[in-house]
């Protein structure tokens, strides 16, 4: 940068010279615009500036006003505003503390280098300044500018200079002021003391004000009487004490300071303090004094009770403000417009708005829409009379709502109001309501369970009592068709009888579902894939006149549930459908996930809240009638014509969903139909593979079972059965005879006992001493009517076998055979496993990969131990469908399979093996004999159960 050097001010004397040169010269002029203009030349001459200006600050530095401007170089400023913007509002902190600002070059400096202010500086033709502030009582009076064309540089004494030079003319300013105030007043006064001299005495003796001349000195040379009415004091005692002794000490700092500008001339308008009475006690005075001369004229005005009348008044405005702001009420002003005028800081609390947000905005702001129309009769009501008392809901600033119960009252333009919180009360109430409603559809609901549960009581009774009848009959049948020789009379009446028996059980079954006393054996079901897998059995059960669509979500959950027994509940809700329909109409099944909450658990007491399956059945037919819905889960009760039901089709549901957890619900509107809603539990387990489901031939053995049985027709029946498929049979009637035959050494492969027993040894106490006994003894269970003995909320506990009553000649002769060859094979495979000793590590010859598939976990561990421990490599699953993928494992040499798996057999996976993997040899594990397992294939291998080390080795030779 490139400076211009100014002529230096002498420093010094020649500057108090020019100091004292200047205020003799000021002393001469009382007009402002004079002294400013001699001022500013002087000053701008001394200094070589080529402007000097002063600036009036009334509020903002950013918009001055220019008083007066002299220049020699630039052009003269106008008087007037100026506006000086983002540049002022820089500099304003620093400017009202009172610190020049000196710039030397304003294109370099940064508080000036912005492109709007350097284009305002060449505007004006400005490059170097200095800034004078004048401030008075914190704040930025005036403002003295001296302007360079060039850029200079600013000297210590030169910047002293200019701030001396301003204060001298700033005071010179007020002086002038004062005094022109001072003779204005003084013309003023003089004007009404000559025209008022008549009365001035009267005045001076009955004025209540206290009147008095002051002399420079602090004494009241003249005082009216109005001094001693007030505050006791006799007008010698004031002329004689000076008057600061009276004044209370609190007050002494600012009548100090009065008084000094009295002396300076300043006048005192309405300055307030505190003398002391005679008596004792202070009076609050409001003074007026005017100093003229060497005397101050003075007049107070005893404003004591309005002192007290003022602090009564803000001690109770700070109670209503504290009040106002402390309150936990919502309290507010609207004006006509119904607006918010005044909002108490409650307002955050309780909506969550500022009152600020809410000043000025109308009610109906806040208010919820179906409360508005309310809410205006109430504000038009408001207006005329108070209000006692008023409800409505705020919208809260999260979203929600507030009830507000109101109490409010007019006063002017104004309606007050106090909004209590009412949002729990009406929450409690409601939830009282609900309680109140749940209660009495608990109690409904109670009384109706009570009655299906006595109802069940009685016909699971009936049940029991119906199977062994069943039991007797149908065995006895049985052994009757074995005597037969070719006589097609009475084969024909056995079928007969028999086929009655049949429906005999099923009505039995249907009486236990409905008692939720039949055995379940629940899966891990994927309903979508059961219903996928039941839709045309469905479809041939509604016949084609009948529209069936299945409406399965993508993602629906699992339940445990017995899958056959749904498919049973499932089918007659379509029969009962399609009845409903008449044969014409549409079916639909849909299948969702649903949440079912803590509310709708409390309408329905047999429900516990969380995730259910929902399976809803509806149809388009005729609809149930209202006063018939709590009656149609009552057994025998239907409404089909005589002959065309049983009513045991939904009494039979309801019994088992119960069982299950779960929860059957039904809605219908005559003529529109019925929708039947069934919830099972979700369970969060893997899917599991449908059970083991026996076949093949009836085959005996010459194992011992010993049968416990406390019904003697049915202990004589079964008992011949079991010896007519060649077993050897001990019989019991309780359990206590039972353990004595157990004890007596006596050997026993399979114990077969009744459920319900007499006596003090229970059928499941019985079974575990007998284990305890014979640790190798199958167990199979047999009931009419199965109780809690066996079973877990409704389901069979895990490991337990039950063949229920009535059961075929068939059927016992399967599941007992499967049940041995099971225990013998599991047994031989321990033996073995134990006998062999520890392989090495290197391959043997003749080492194969086998594939092993075994349903029976026991008996796939244990084999599959075996072939390790000889040596093999092996792969083992328990079922076809998980064989499948792994009959491409490369380098598989063998298949050995069971041939009763659940779902596909071994036969069909062996069918599939030579089909695509030709090569690889497949030999059959099994319990039957080779001609009775249902393989084909004459060159087919087989593995009898139980088998030897040696036999298992010989079947794993490869063919010569």
């Amino acid at each position: 940068m490139s400076s211009t050097s100014a002529p230096r001010s002498q420093a010094g004397a020649s500057g108090v010279a020019f100091l004292l040169q200047l205020e003799r010269r000021l002393r001469l002029l009382q007009d402002t615009g004079e002294i400013l203009s001699l001022s500013a030349q002087l000053l701008g001459q001394r200094l070589g500036a080529q402007q000097v200006a002063c600036f009036d600050i009334d509020q903002t530095l950013q918009c001055p006003t220019l008083q007066h401007a002299w220049s020699d170089g630039l052009a003269p400023g106008a008087a007037g505003e100026y506006f000086l913007g983002d540049y002022a509002a820089r500099l304003a902190d620093a400017l009202a503390a009172g610190q020049a600002l000196a710039v030397s070059d304003v294109a370099s400096d940064p508080r000036t280098a912005m492109p709007a202010a350097l284009a305002t500086f060449a505007r004006l033709g400005i490059r170097a300044f200095l800034n004078i502030p004048i401030a008075k009582e914190g704040r930025l009076a005036a403002l003295f500018v001296v302007h360079s064309s060039a850029a200079r540089l600013w000297h210590a004494d030169e910047i002293e200079l200019a701030v001396q030079v301003s204060e001298r003319v700033w005071s010179t300013i007020l002086r002038a002021q004062a005094e022109a105030r001072l003779r204005a007043l003084s013309a003023s006064m003089e004007t009404q003391v000559a025209e008022r001299t008549r009365e001035f005495g009267r005045t001076w003796n009955v004025s209540p004000d206290l009147l008095g001349v002051l002399n420079l000195d602090g004494y009241f040379e003249h005082s009216n009487p109005a001094w001693q009415a007030t505050l006791g004091w006799s007008a010698e005692e004031i002329r004689t004490t000076r008057f600061l002794e009276l004044i209370h000490p609190e007050d002494l700092p600012r009548t100090h300071a009065a008084w000094d500008a009295a002396n300076q001339g300043q006048p005192a308008l309405r300055f307030e303090n505190r003398y002391r009475h005679k008596l004792g006690g202070w009076h609050w005075l409001s003074w007026v004094a005017v100093p003229e001369g060497d005397k101050v004229y003075c007049s107070a005005r005893d404003i004591t009770v309005e002192k007290k009348l003022e602090a009564d008044l803000a001690a109770r405005n700070s109670e209503r403000e504290r009040l106002w702001r402390s309150a936990q009420d919502l309290m507010v002003a609207i004006d006509a417009e119904g607006c918010f005028a005044a909002v108490n800081p409650a307002a955050g609390a309780i909506l969550g708005w500022l009152p600020e947000e809410m000043l000025g905005r109308s009610l109906f702001d806040f208010v919820l829409p179906e409360d508005a129309a309310a809410t205006r009769q109430a504000l038009a009501h408001v207006s005329q009379e108070a209000m006692p008392s008023f409800e409505n809901r705020y919208r809260h600033r999260d979203g929600g709502h507030r009830w507000l119960s109101w109490v409010a009252a007019p006063e002017g333009d104004l309606v007050f109001a106090t909004g209590r919180h009412v949002t729990l009360e009406k929450e409690a109430e409601s939830t009282l309501r609900s309680m109140q409603e749940s209660l009495r559809h608990s109690e409904m609901a109670l009384l109706q369970s009570q009655k299906l549960e006595a109802l069940g009581k009685l016909t699971g009774g009936v049940a029991h009592d119906f199977n062994n009848v069943l039991q007797i009959i149908s065995g006895n049948l049985q052994l009757l068709q074995l005597t037969l020789d070719n006589d097609p009379l009475a084969a024909k009446r056995i079928a007969s009888a028999s086929a009655a028996v049949e429906r005999g059980a099923k009505l039995s079954a249907q009486l236990l579902a409905f008692a939720r006393r039949q055995p379940l054996k629940p899966l891990v079901t994927d309903l979508a894939q059961l219903l996928r897998a039941t839709e045309e059995l469905l479809r041939r059960a509604t016949g084609e006149t009948i529209e069936t669509r299945l409406l399965l979500a993508d993602d629906c959950w699992r339940a445990l549930v017995d899958p056959h027994q749904l498919e049973n509940v499932i089918l007659n809700l379509a029969i009962n459908a399609r009845d409903a329909m008449e044969g014409q109409g549409q079916l639909t099944i849909e299948l969702s996930n649903s949440v079912l909450g803590s509310d709708y658990a409390a309408r329905h007491a047999d429900v516990a809240p969380g995730d259910y399956v929902q399976l809803a059945v509806s149809d388009t037919g005729t609809g149930i009638p209202a006063e018939l819905l709590d009656k149609i889960f009552e057994p025998f009760f239907t409404t089909k014509k005589e002959g065309e039901g049983t009513g045991l089709g939904l009494s039979m549901a309801y019994g088992f969903l119960r069982q299950s957890g779960g929860h059957l619900t039904v809605d219908s509107l005559p003529g529109h139909g019925s929708t039947f809603r069934i919830y099972l539990p979700r369970s969060l387990e893997a899917e599991t593979e449908l059970p083991l489901q026996l076949g093949g031939p009836v085959l005996g053995g010459k194992e011992t079972i010993l049968v416990v049985e406390d019904d003697v027709q049915v202990q004589t029946t079964v008992v011949d059965m079991l010896r007519g498929l060649g077993y050897a049979v001990l019989r019991a009637s309780d359990g206590e005879s039972a353990l004595a035959i157990i004890g007596s050494g006596v050997p026993i492969d399979l114990l077969f006992t009744d459920v319900v027993m007499p006596g003090k040894v229970a059928s499941t106490a019985l079974a575990r001493q007998a284990r305890v006994l014979l640790p190798q003894l199958a167990v199979l269970f047999t009931s009419g009517y199965t109780q809690d003995a066996i079973m877990q909320g409704g389901r069979l506990e895990p490991g337990v076998e039950l063949l229920s009553k009535p059961y075929r000649r068939e059927d016992l002769a399967r599941r007992i055979r499967h049940l041995l060859a099971n225990r013998q094979h599991v047994t031989a495979l321990h033996q073995y496993r134990a006998q062999l000793a520890p392989q090495p590590a290197t391959a043997p010859p003749g080492m194969r990969h086998i594939l092993l598939v075994e349903d029976n976990a026991d008996a796939r561990a244990m084999t599959g131990d075996l072939l390790a421990m000889l040596g093999h490599t092996v792969l083992a699953v328990g079922t076809a469908e998980e064989a499948l993928p792994l009959l491409a494992t490369p380098g598989l040499d063998l298949l050995l399979t069971d041939i009763s798996l659940p779902r596909m057999s071994g036969a069909e996976l062996a069918e599939l093996a030579a089909r695509d993997h030709p090569r690889l040899e497949v030999v059959f594990s099994t319990g039957h004999a080779p001609a009775n397992s249902g393989v084909l294939d004459p060159q087919a291998r087989f593995l009898v159960k139980p088998f030897t080390v040696e036999q298992l080795q010989q079947a794993l030779l490869p063919p010569a």
